[in-house]
């Protein structure tokens, strides 16, 4: 589960469910309109942040996604996992 805060009021915006594990990493794009997120469920996710929707599921890493990044014009993301890899997505 990744929860979305409004830090002004302290209030949960959304509960965005997809993972079946923990999740160990969030990146969250330039413009605010995406993030992606790695967990223990060794998959990333990528969400919709204007609608609160998951847009995918990226599979590919052996083991757990501990860091992902989001390039600065949104289009690309890199993960880095236990794996011993670097996925660029």
């Amino acid at each position: 589960t990744l929860r979305v805060w409004d830090l002004g009021s302290m209030e949960e915006k959304a509960c965005l469910e997809g993972h079946n594990h923990w999740v160990t990493s969030v990146a969250i794009s330039r413009d605010g309109k995406t993030a992606v997120s790695g967990s223990w469920d060794e998959t990333l996710r990528v969400w919709d942040l204007g609608s609160m929707t998951q847009k995918a599921c990226l599979e590919g890493h052996r083991s757990t996604p501990w860091s992902v990044a989001i390039s600065e014009d949104g289009k690309t993301a890199v993960s880095g996992s236990d794996d011993e890899t670097l996925r660029v997505w």
